[in-house]
């Protein structure tokens, strides 16, 4: 390995290592933000769309270095869905992870951290969704 890639690592590594410890570091796993979804991405379809919240789902590694993150939107709306999240006064849509582009993000709201117990029954859920864990499994 030449001398400019090990460079490159250890910048990197410098840039993780701030990000983990910055605890205000808007795009980490978990915080509810307010995002900016495109109306032409929801046609016709139940795809959620417009200004809502939603909880930063990729890992913090992706979100540090890439300008697409992974979300899952909320909703307000209460529907039978056993895979949907209560969460204070809005419902988690833990089927419907969507890509979106950091510029989505309305930077300028409140980011909300998601408790660690609320954001293991968002991943259980996922997994269920994606056919990774039993649908009868707790």
């Amino acid at each position: 390995m030449n001398k400019t890639n090990l460079q490159q690592k250890s910048e990197y590594a410098l840039k993780i290592e701030a990000m983990l410890k910055d605890e205000n570091f808007p795009y980490r796993r978990g915080n509810i933000v307010w995002v900016h979804i495109p109306e032409e991405w929801k046609g016709s379809t139940h795809i959620q769309s417009g200004i809502r919240r939603g909880v930063i789902f990729s890992n913090d590694v992706n979100n540090l270095f890439s300008d697409l993150i992974y979300i899952i939107p909320c909703s307000r709306k209460n529907k039978p869905m056993k895979l949907h999240v209560k969460h204070h006064n809005q419902y988690i849509l833990a089927e419907q992870i969507i890509p979106i582009d950091k510029s989505w993000i309305l930077s300028d709201r409140e980011i909300e951290k998601l408790d660690i117990l609320t954001l293991k029954e968002v991943e259980s859920n996922f997994m269920k969704q994606f056919g990774l864990k039993d649908m009868m499994a707790s």
